[in-house]
């Protein structure tokens, strides 16, 4: 395709608000636990900041789960987009595989030695049954390979899971 016909998006990405897992200190993976009243004000909140910066979407993108469906949904009606959130089901979080479910705080305790810690997180690597991180870049490709099919627009919001691509 000649570079004059190639078309660029910009691509923000926003978590969804806290649901019960997150409020529980439980990893979510797959679960599909709704948003909390603190959850709900959070994609208020998110839906105001946008507002306030001025920025215009003509699109959101969702994960087929109920805590991003719902925050896309939020966020949405506050700007004013007259087009439901698109659900994609690559958007999905990471299967988590044996941890899904499991508290926070057994990540050491069921992972270690193949995980990254930082002061905020600690982040497994490839517990039992989990998505590898080569399967997550393959399907990130797939979901932005999908965005730019369905969107004609220059700015998209992709709610995801807990942890971003």
């Amino acid at each position: 395709m000649s570079e004059r016909f190639k078309t660029t998006a910009e691509i923000f990405v926003a978590r969804h608000g806290q649901n019960e897992d997150n409020a529980n200190g439980i990893l979510n993976g797959h679960r599909d636990l709704p948003l909390t009243d603190i959850g709900r004000q959070q994609a208020r909140d998110l839906g105001e900041g946008i507002l306030a910066t001025g920025l215009k979407f003509d699109a959101i993108y969702s994960s087929p789960l109920s805590r991003a469906l719902e925050t896309a949904q939020i966020v949405s009606e506050i700007l004013g987009i007259k087009k439901d959130p698109v659900i994609i089901d690559e958007l999905i979080e990471r299967d988590f595989g044996v941890m899904t479910g499991q508290p926070i705080d057994k990540i050491e305790e069921m992972c270690a030695p193949r995980i990254l810690k930082t002061e905020m997180i600690s982040y497994f690597l490839d517990p039992k049954d989990a998505e590898t991180f080569p399967d997550l870049i393959v399907r990130a490709s797939k979901a932005i390979a999908e965005i730019r099919t369905l969107s004609n627009s220059n700015n998209i919001i992709r709610k995801r899971g807990t942890y971003e691509i």
